[in-house]
């Protein structure tokens, strides 16, 4: 039963450790060098704009949704029936990309809260060092 629970926790690391936020989030900033912290928050840095962009998008997405059934309002009215009724199927369209969309975030970016954690642990663990490190050189100077 002990090999089971040895192998899955080693499927975990490996898993996370693909994801090097996902890694550090389950480890902890401490185990990593200043110089990996730094590189990791600048792949924060990016995951995190990203994360906003890809937000953004879906939600104009579905917020546009309502736009096709008054295009096929107006479009029938005209007596543009083919162009009508594409307007028409744009509608629940809108919806299935706006939840495919959601489903991509998650999947890729593991959800707000996960960035938000693994941001604060990175600058949290950068400022103990920094204020360490100024502790050690006042230590030696007085």
């Amino acid at each position: 039963m002990a090999i089971r629970n040895i192998d899955g926790i080693i499927k975990h690391l490996e898993d996370n450790a693909s994801d090097e936020l996902a890694y550090l989030e389950s480890v902890g900033a401490e185990f990593f060098t200043t110089e990996q912290l730094l590189r990791l928050r600048g792949q924060w840095e990016v995951k995190n704009y990203l994360f906003k962009v890809f937000q953004q998008l879906v939600v104009r997405i579905v917020a546009i949704s309502p736009v096709w059934i008054g295009g096929y309002y107006l479009l029938a009215f005209l007596k543009l029936k083919y162009l009508a009724l594409l307007s028409l199927a744009l509608f629940p369209l809108s919806f299935v990309v706006f939840f495919a969309g959601l489903a991509f975030i998650y999947s890729y970016f593991r959800g707000k809260g996960h960035l938000d954690r693994v941001g604060e642990m990175i600058a949290e663990e950068l400022t103990r060092r920094k204020e360490a490190g100024k502790g050690r050189e006042g230590g030696v100077r007085g």
